[in-house]
């Protein structure tokens, strides 16, 4: 498949869910300057949006990705009759991605490189709104991606948090300081709403990386399929 087939498949495999996650009660967010990803040492949970608030639940989201640095989508990915609430039951989403080398080191461990994302690779995150508690099937997200810069490319299962810890730290963590690196990521995702918050490395080289980030969630026993929605980030 050439470069510019791989490019109108994604971009064709987005246009479906435009209109729908651009309507009223939906508002869309361009992406923004983004600090260098850190871990804050402390953040508090962002305010709730009211029941049936798409827009204030979409811009909870949204605050949340920007604070921990994660740049957004350019729109969100929204789920339909995946709620018993507002209209057309509509569940709202955010996708984004962190360019590695995250998290940043502030204590050099010799022969050990502790970052969990590295550089070269990108972390993409799905943060649904909304969602009841994960249940045992954490599958059905998935991230398709195309580097723009060196032409490789893929489709990549998206795991859960418990998932993306044990695949992030890195195996050659000493036992003794492994259980820091962990918490690091946990906390990382601690502010987020909890169902459905999907997340993934994934080597893509360095370069301009296009994806696009859909799939299906379980919500109490319910799947709900989320349009795609796209994004372009810069891997170093």
């Amino acid at each position: 498949m050439t470069l510019l087939r791989r490019l109108t498949t994604l971009t064709a495999i987005a246009t479906g869910s435009v209109a729908l996650a651009l309507s009223p009660g939906i508002a869309a967010a361009g992406p923004a300057p983004m600090p260098e990803p850190a871990v804050p040492a402390a953040t508090s949970p962002p305010a709730q949006a009211a029941p049936g608030d798409l827009l204030a639940a979409y811009r909870t989201v949204v605050e949340a990705l920007r604070t921990f640095g994660i740049d957004p989508f350019l729109y969100p990915a929204v789920a339909p009759f995946c709620s018993a609430t507002g209209s057309l039951g509509l569940v709202p989403a955010v996708a984004g991605a962190v360019p590695g080398p995250w998290p940043k080191a502030t204590v050099a461990i010799p022969g050990l490189d502790p970052a969990a994302v590295k550089a070269g690779q990108v972390m993409f995150t799905f943060v649904p709104y909304g969602l009841g508690p994960d249940g045992t099937n954490a599958t059905g997200m998935n991230v398709a991606w195309v580097n723009l810069a060196n032409g490789r490319s893929g489709v990549t299962a998206m795991g859960s948090i418990p998932d993306v810890v044990r695949t992030m730290v890195p195996a050659e963590t000493p036992t003794e300081i492994r259980p820091l690196a962990e918490r690091a990521i946990q906390d990382f995702f601690a502010a987020f709403p909890v169902g459905g918050v999907r997340a993934v490395p994934v080597d893509t080289g360095s370069g301009t990386v296009l994806a696009a980030v859909f799939g299906t969630v379980d919500n109490g026993g319910k799947s709900c399929f989320f349009l795609p929605t796209i994004g372009l980030t810069s891997v170093r």
